[in-house]
């Protein structure tokens, strides 16, 4: 495991990470079955306590409230008077809060102190009739907003708490997650010059979009395409269904139908939904990688975990992020563990890994 981090990073987490680096376990052997091992796990695990919250959001493109809204699962610890802080945990590319991974790993944070709130995007999983349109990897006004939104609410909620232990709001971001919200902090922007989160990790975040796109394409991945292209062609039906605007206009049916690849995808529905001028103008203009270094104050402590056999991203440009010598940065690259995959025999490697990087700082 080839490890860059800052120099203020505790000594409690860096002995740990000496004492359990990640090592596969049988039989996700491979970052193909590390990436896949999630899909087959029948999740029956529980969350307690969980409390619906809807974030208001503007119009796509607006300043301007038209009723819809971002639906978020707030899940609290046990003993609130032990609260470490708050984290907001977001999903990757054609998923929601009902993926396997993000519950998981919102299942550990809770069981060591924090309070989780699981955010589905613009139009994903059970949110899908609250906001018209799809969220994109720099959907930043809603994130941004949503986030004001739940620092309101848990300043009312937990108002005694948070005046007795001054509480950290973190984020998580798993895959696409990750890059959404690294963007969502490059993109805010206060009088106070506050940041909008005390630390975030990135678990396997595309950093540059147009490597990931070539990445995606390549023929080893047709299936991994094929799967992820279906599930966002879904939440293009049902969203376009839930507007009533599929029934009668079969121009609109055959263009989704005829969609062959997320390239297409993204350059017929989430670029111009967006604002975007062509496809590259996105990808280029959603990529963190390529605003982090000018806007580097905007940004908390950050934790990225990447590994070398990622099917889906390239690590590269998570490597590439040691060359600047950032000191904010907290950097893991390891040999196995796939696209958000890292299981070990104690578990998911990188799920450990961010609890007690949280802890840390």
């Amino acid at each position: 495991m080839e490890l860059g981090r800052n120099s203020s990073i505790s000594s409690s987490f860096s002995d740990y990470l000496k004492n359990k680096p990640f090592r596969e376990v049988l039989p996700w052997l491979g970052g193909d079955l590390q990436t896949l091992r999630d899909t087959f796990v029948i999740d029956f695990g529980k969350s307690k306590k969980n409390k619906k919250i809807f974030f208001p959001i503007n119009k796509i493109l607006s300043k301007k409230f038209e009723c819809d809204y971002l639906l978020g699962f707030l899940e609290l610890p046990e003993n609130l008077n032990s609260l470490r802080g708050f984290v907001i945990v977001t999903h990757g590319l054609g998923g929601s809060t009902k993926r396997f991974g993000l519950r998981r790993i919102s299942r550990k944070l809770a069981n060591n102190g924090f309070g989780v709130l699981k955010l589905n995007l613009r139009g994903s999983g059970s949110a899908r009739y609250l906001a018209k349109g799809n969220y994109c990897a720099r959907c930043s006004s809603d994130v941004i907003s949503a986030i004001n939104y739940f620092k309101k609410f848990i300043n009312l909620e937990f108002k005694d708490l948070i005046k007795m232990n001054n509480l950290p709001i973190y984020g998580v971001g798993l895959s696409l997650g990750g890059t959404i919200l690294l963007n969502a902090c490059l993109d805010y922007d206060e009088n106070k010059a506050e940041k909008l989160l005390d630390g975030l990790a990135c678990v396997s975040s595309p950093l540059d979009l147009s490597s990931c796109s070539v990445r995606i394409e390549k023929s080893r991945n047709y299936i991994y395409q094929k799967w992820l292209l279906h599930r966002l062609k879904n939440q293009l039906w049902e969203g376009f269904n839930n507007e009533g605007k599929i029934l009668n206009n079969e121009k609109l049916r055959k263009k989704i139908r005829s969609l062959k690849s997320i390239r297409e995808f993204d350059q017929k529905f989430t670029a111009p939904s967006w604002g975007f001028n062509s496809l590259e103008d996105y990808y280029v203009k959603a990529s963190p990688i390529l605003r982090i270094q000018n806007s580097i104050k905007k940004l908390p402590q950050m934790l990225f975990i990447h590994a070398k056999d990622d099917p889906w991203v390239p690590y590269k440009d998570t490597l590439d992020l040691r060359k600047k010598s950032i000191d904010k940065f907290t950097i893991f690259i390891t040999e196995k563990g796939g696209h958000n995959g890292f299981h070990s025999i104690n578990g998911c490697w990188s799920d450990e890994v961010v609890k007690n990087w949280f802890i840390s700082i």
